[in-house]
């Protein structure tokens, strides 16, 4: 099973990085081209397809993005980011792109992949709005099948460090949801999901808690981390033989291979109390080895 994804496209003039001279439709065009020639069975799209202005800008902008996805003759799943809302509705977004942009599973037969659409609108001086009020419909829906799960949002809920992020270093609370902590640990407690893949964040990283696997993509009009050059990313997601492969093409490659296999089949012992705590215990000696 082959996904293609792509994310953060910030097709506009408006990007604290990007190039000025950065034109990502040809690139996108590009993706869509490799998608085709390796066989996609999906193109998975994690938003942001903007760099918001205007309405009128952004709904011309948007329809541009739009009409190069739909060469794609396969299935296509998108999600909403926070530029993509800033101007235009959901309703707007669901019309240009000519299908619902709402939380939905795609059957990929050994697996599911559950696009989840909580809120993206960032407020300033506070961020996004908490997660958890959408947090009953992926619950359920990851408890009503036995299969793994991908998990798709536009914003990551690993929690990650944003340690040399251009944009989130010094504003991490931008970076993921406040309850993201409340948002991993009910779909811990699932057992079901496998991989989560995010977007918004613009550079690549893999982080495993609870043995489900984080994974966020490089933004395709990006340059912070491979200045001068823009990072002209996209990346191919292959799941086969309990594992997957997460490859990043353009000027920030990356390479992943990691099990593919639901969390609950080998969960992690809960963490222990902290060490201060642990000392005062009769079994202390042992605790230390």
């Amino acid at each position: 099973m082959k996904i293609a994804v792509i994310t953060d496209i910030h097709h506009g003039p408006l990007s604290h990085t990007k190039d000025p001279d950065w034109n990502g439709l040809p690139v996108l065009r590009e993706f869509i081209d490799r998608a085709v020639a390796e066989k996609a069975d999906l193109v998975l799209d994690l938003g942001d397809h903007i760099s918001d202005t205007t309405h009128e800008a952004d709904h011309r902008a948007m329809s541009e993005v739009a009409e190069i996805f739909k060469a794609f003759p396969g299935r296509r799943v998108h999600v909403l980011g926070n530029h993509d809302v800033v101007n235009l509705s959901i309703a707007e977004n669901e019309e240009i792109f000519g299908q619902s942009m709402a939380s939905a599973v795609t059957d990929l037969g050994d697996f599911r992949l559950v696009a989840w659409q909580p809120g993206v609108v960032i407020t300033r001086g506070v961020g996004f709005a908490n997660a958890a009020d959408h947090l009953d419909w992926l619950v359920e829906t990851l408890n009503a099948d036995e299969r793994p799960a991908v998990i798709a949002t536009h914003v990551p809920l690993s929690g990650h460090s944003q340690t040399g992020n251009y944009y989130f270093q010094r504003s991490p609370h931008y970076s993921t949801y406040p309850d993201h902590e409340t948002v991993r640990k009910a779909v811990e407690a699932t057992g079901k999901a496998a991989l989560w893949l995010s977007g918004h964040v613009h550079w690549n990283t893999v982080t495993n808690i609870g043995n489900v696997q984080h994974v966020t993509i490089q933004s395709l009009s990006e340059r912070f981390t491979t200045a001068p050059l823009t990072a002209a990313a996209h990346a191919l997601v292959e799941i086969r033989d309990g594992q997957f492969t997460v490859d990043v093409h353009g000027n920030d490659p990356f390479h992943a291979r990691l099990p593919f296999r639901r969390s609950g089949d080998r969960p992690w012992m809960a963490p222990m109390p902290p060490l201060d705590q642990a000392d005062q215990r009769p079994d202390a000696e042992r605790l230390r080895a």
